[in-house]
């Protein structure tokens, strides 16, 4: 039998023999719930809010792309993936489909491997997306102007929701005594669970071992669970009805500080996403322990930067294979239909990766370790390779691009190429994007200052588009930060490229701008100082 919480499915499709053979794949390891049509399969989502959704694309009166649009216009369940299943052997079907918001698509007839596989990735997206949000709330809770106390609570409570358990425990280490005791907690307000705060426990040797050993095993599992005799003669003091739990101790510079204890009614063991989960929310409360010389906001940057930097690593070792593969099989001489599917794929794989080394940036820059390399380059050819393709990227716009490079650049100058490309890159496109059809945009680079050494170049990036409020302007270069950042987002993008622009052009000694007015465009310069060959 299966003891670990499971992830739930919504299958929708007309046909019950359908129904049938996808519960009999997924049903030992998720919970399954099943709609035979589009409007129950709506009312099934907001009732029981499934993790994953199989839609079936053709449906009487309300088919699965009138369904997904649906879906994808409600706040509430806009960002749970769709996976359509069909049998249309039919590439417009299918780019209809991911233009609509599918994260996926799975052929009939079904084959269980392919079923299961594409199920369990959407899964663990879910699962990555839902634990990143709850770190930033984490954030958020420590950035509250709140005193201690109230802010480790609301902070219990955000994880003991987010996990669905029973308590969260936090014991605060007194070393000169060996004593723990409960500082704060949150105890489910359905199980009617009595307080332990201000509990006294005192810790034995033999505790004490298994605490140090954990810390001298830190490239391992930093927790202990219900199957360590000793911790489970521990907690049995602490829980009522308690049938298991999770301990992770909280270290700050090499020793125990304190002890989280997250523990569950239910008989169902914790899942790796979950004992991660826990490590995860132990090193931060280490990080807000150690903090006493050291600022709110340096501690929470350091946290999201881990944060960014260990989750962008783990998704980019999988999305290199897929990319691989993906090219492999361009090489092959598939058919055209295939060759196309794998064309969208790659390009969408490519833009993630795309942010995701943005996001590695961005975790450089706030640890400090985001580095220029100097060499000779010239500035005028890199300009004008950079012009030709985003000239390309406009008339598909059918948009104006107006380029001028000063000739007084010198030809040869030592500097960054790529960093520099990369700021000019993301004012071209960010002009492209915010700028509608038939727009205009306009490049300027110019020689401002110059002495025997060195030269500053000024480049202007001016276009028409749909500009930038005063308000927006303020926070336009901050991490996360984009002009539309409302609820449509309809431009899409993390908002991460202006602010690497930013860190770039002031290690090159210089200065990154916008004017702006919102329904009259946008003009961004920056300048830089350069080394003369």
């Amino acid at each position: 039998m299966n003891n670990e919480k499971k992830n739930s499915v919504l299958i929708v499709d007309d046909e019950r023999d359908n129904i049938s053979a996808l519960k009999t794949i997924l049903n030992p390891d998720y919970k399954v719930y099943a709609s035979t049509n589009g409007k129950d399969a709506i009312e099934t989502v907001i009732e029981f809010m499934p993790d994953v959704i199989l839609l079936d694309v053709l449906m009487p009166d309300m088919d699965g792309y009138d369904v997904i649009t649906a879906l994808k216009s409600s706040e509430k369940t806009r960002d749970i993936p769709v996976i359509f299943i069909t049998g249309l052997d039919n590439i417009n079907s299918e780019i209809k489909g991911l233009a609509l918001g599918a994260s996926d698509y799975i052929s009939k007839p079904f084959h269980p491997a392919i079923v299961k596989l594409r199920v369990r990735h959407q899964m663990q997206l879910v699962e990555r997306l839902r634990q990143q949000a709850l770190t930033t709330k984490i954030a958020h809770n420590f950035l509250a102007n709140a005193d201690t106390d109230s802010i480790y609570t609301e902070t219990l409570r955000t994880i003991g929701e987010f996990m669905d358990i029973a308590t969260i425990l936090l014991y605060r280490l007194d070393k000169n005594n060996n004593i723990i005791t409960c500082q704060n907690e949150w105890l489910n307000p359905e199980l009617n669970l009595e307080t332990r705060i201000g509990n006294k426990v005192e810790l034995n040797d033999e505790l004490l071992t298994i605490v140090n050993n954990l810390l001298q095993n830190k490239e391992k599992d930093l927790f202990s669970h219900s199957s360590n005799n000793i911790f489970k003669d521990f907690v049995k003091l602490q829980r009522q009805y308690i049938e298991n739990f999770i301990v992770t101790p909280i270290f700050v510079k090499g020793s125990m500080n304190a002890l989280l204890i997250f523990s569950r009614i239910e008989n169902i063991n914790w899942n790796e996403s979950e004992t991660g989960l826990a490590v995860l929310i132990a090193s931060i409360f280490s990080g807000v322990f150690e903090r006493d010389a050291i600022q709110h906001a340096e501690y929470l940057s350091r946290a999201k930067s881990e944060f960014l930097s260990r989750m962008s690593h783990e998704m980019r070792t999988p999305l290199n294979a897929i990319i691989g593969i993906l090219q492999i099989i361009d090489l092959l001489g598939v058919p055209d239909n295939i060759k196309e599917n794998c064309n969208v794929m790659n390009t969408s794989a490519n833009k993630l990766m795309r942010l995701i080394d943005d996001v590695l940036e961005i975790s450089d820059i706030e640890y400090g370790t985001f580095k220029l390399t100097e060499a000779v380059f010239d500035f005028k050819k890199m300009a004008w390779n950079l012009l030709r393709e985003a000239d390309e990227t406009a008339t598909k716009k059918r948009q104006l691009l107006e380029c001028k490079v000063d000739n007084n650049i010198p030809d040869l100058l030592t500097g960054d190429e790529r960093r520099l490309e990369q700021v000019i890159i993301t004012l071209l496109d960010n002009a492209n994007k915010f700028t509608q059809e038939d727009g205009e945009i306009t490049f300027d680079a110019s020689v401002i200052n110059s002495d025997n050494e060195t030269v500053t170049v000024q480049v202007k990036v001016t276009d028409n588009g749909i500009g930038i409020s005063k308000e927006q302007q303020k926070n336009i270069f901050s991490i996360f930060e984009q002009a539309d950042n409302g609820q449509n987002r309809e431009y899409g993008g993390a908002g991460l490229g202006l602010t690497i622009a930013k860190r770039i052009v002031e290690m090159m000694n210089g200065k990154i701008r916008v004017e702006s007015e919102l329904g009259k465009g946008s003009k961004f310069y920056f300048t830089c100082r350069l080394k003369k060959n």
